[in-house]
Parts: C-alpha cells; structure tokens; sequence
C-alpha cells in the first residue's frame, strides 16, 4: 500500500459491535416443518382415515392437550419460590415456545381440521388465540432480552455496547464524510427527547431506513477504500489486505447501525410486550377453562 493511503487496523476495529443475536436456524426450521405438516395434515384429513372421538383420533388429542397444559409450568416456574429448583428457566421457556406451537398442531390433527360442535369451537378459538399470541410474544421478547435464552436488557446496557464499539472518528479517520453521517445517524436516532415517545410511523419505518443507510454508506465505503487502489494498480498481495479491511468495516457499519436501532426501539418494545403480557395471561387461564370443559363435556355427553 502507498503511504498517501492507509486504513490502520486498530484493536478498535477488531471489536464488532454486536448483542450477540444469533439467527435462530432450528427455531424457524421447527416453525417450517410444522406449517408444511399442518398443510399435508388438511389434504390428509380428506380421507377421512380417522376421526376426532376413535383411537388414533383421541389420543392425538390427548397428547395435544396434555402439551397445552404443561404451558403453565413455565409461569408458575417464574413466579412460584418453592418451583425455584425445577430445572432452569431458560429450558422451561424453550418447552414452553415448542409446546405452544407444537400442542395446538397436534389438537388441529384431533379436530380433523372441522369443528364439531360449539364447545369444541371455543376451546379451539381460544387455542389459536393464545398461540397465535404467543408467536408475536417471542418477537417481543427477542428484542429485549440478550438472545433468545439470555436475561433481560436494559436501555443502558445498550447504550454500553455502543460506547464499547470503537471510535468512529478513529475508524473512519480515513473516511471523514462516512464518519460524519454514521454519527449523524446515531445522534438523529437515538435522540434522547424522541426514545421516550412512540412514534408509530419512525417505529414501523427505522428498520428499512437503517437497512437503506447501511447499504448506502457500505457503497459509499467501497468507492473510498478500492479508488486509489484501482488507479495505482496495486498488486493481488495488496488488495487482499484492503478486502480484508473492507470486511471489517463493512461489518462494523452494520452492527453499528444495528445496535442504534436497537436503542432507538428498545423503550416501545419494553411497553409492547407489556401490553401483550396482559393481554397473553387472560387468555392462557381462558384456554386452560374451555379445554378443561370440553374434555368434561366429550365425556359426559
């Protein structure tokens, strides 16, 4: 490289800043899997090759309805002292999620996907009601805590990450109009007299506009570290090194910018999943009665 062009590789640049969120593959894979199960499931359901009260029929339901009911464990684990010892919570809230998907897929294969009677169809409604809700719980939950199984985040422990990251003036020394926006980003998105206010429509829109920036200023990068480089002609030796270089300031730009819309989103997030903890728990205690009644109905009648 010509000394006219550096791109020093600082211990600043080494560090990524990042919350550690890993795509989770099985998760979708499961959520996958049971969706094309539930389709085969409807075609299959067509043949009429068993029906909800036979053997194979009730004891599909059976399974199911024992799965919804161990989904209580999981709260009483949390809020009951004397449960303290039953295994770790995180594992009871991976049964939980599994189960909750799992159980009303398993109490759709019992109905034959029909609705045999008024009972059976509020106790399915309310089924699909709490899974359903549970679904968007998880999404909830994933943006405030660190990780799917991590404990609870906070606002400052945020804010830590990205004061951890780096300098971007130092990073970006080479680059002053790409350091100049990526702090323009930062200050405008994470403005303290905006995080505290729920703006529906910068909520709903930030993820696109960062995911645009990022972009944008990834492109812009590209122009300033290659232009000298193509007009000096430098050798595969040399241009490997900057690719190397690239990378990391590719990544760091995008967990940066990743991180900032974490901050400016985390507040709303918090108040969402309160909101759809009191809507949730109604509804879990409404499926716990109307399975209950319809397994007592099934009986008697």
């Amino acid at each position: 490289m010509s000394e006219k062009t550096q791109f020093p590789l600082s211990e600043e640049r080494r560090k990524k800043p990042t919350r550690n969120n890993i795509p989770d593959y099985g998760w979708t894979l499961f959520l996958i899997v049971i969706t094309v199960l539930m389709i085969a499931g409807f075609f299959i359901s067509k043949d009429h090759l068993y029906k909800a009260g036979d053997k194979i029929g009730y004891n599909i339901g059976l399974v199911g309805g024992l799965m919804m009911v161990t989904l209580l464990i999981y709260p009483l684990r949390k809020r009951m002292s004397f449960l303290k010892n039953w295994g770790l919570l995180p594992n009871w809230f991976k049964w939980h999620m599994v189960f909750g998907i799992l159980g009303p897929a398993l109490i759709m294969f019992h109905t034959t996907f029909r609705i045999g009677s008024i009972n059976a169809g509020v106790a399915l409604v309310c089924m699909m009601l709490v899974s359903g809700s549970g679904i968007f719980g998880r999404f909830f939950y994933t943006k405030i805590h660190h990780g799917l199984y991590g404990r609870q985040a906070s606002y400052n422990q945020l804010q830590d990450f990205l004061d951890g990251a780096g300098d971007v003036k130092s990073i970006f020394s080479f680059a002053p109009a790409i350091q100049q926006r990526l702090l323009e980003f930062r200050d405008h998105t994470i403005d303290p007299a905006k995080v505290d206010k729920i703006n529906p429509w910068q909520f709903i829109t930030l993820g696109i506009r960062a995911k645009v920036f990022s972009r944008t200023l990834i492109s812009d990068l590209e122009k300033v570290m290659y232009a000298d480089a193509k007009a000096r002609n430098w050798n595969k030796a040399q241009m490997k090194v900057l690719d190397q270089l690239f990378d990391q300031n590719k990544t760091f730009i995008q967990s940066y910018i990743q991180i900032i819309e974490d901050i400016a989103q985390f507040k709303t997030y918090e108040r969402l999943f309160s909101l759809w903890h009191i809507f949730h728990v109604p509804l879990v205690f409404m499926l716990v009665f109307s399975g209950i009644w319809h397994v007592i109905a099934v009986h008697k009648y």
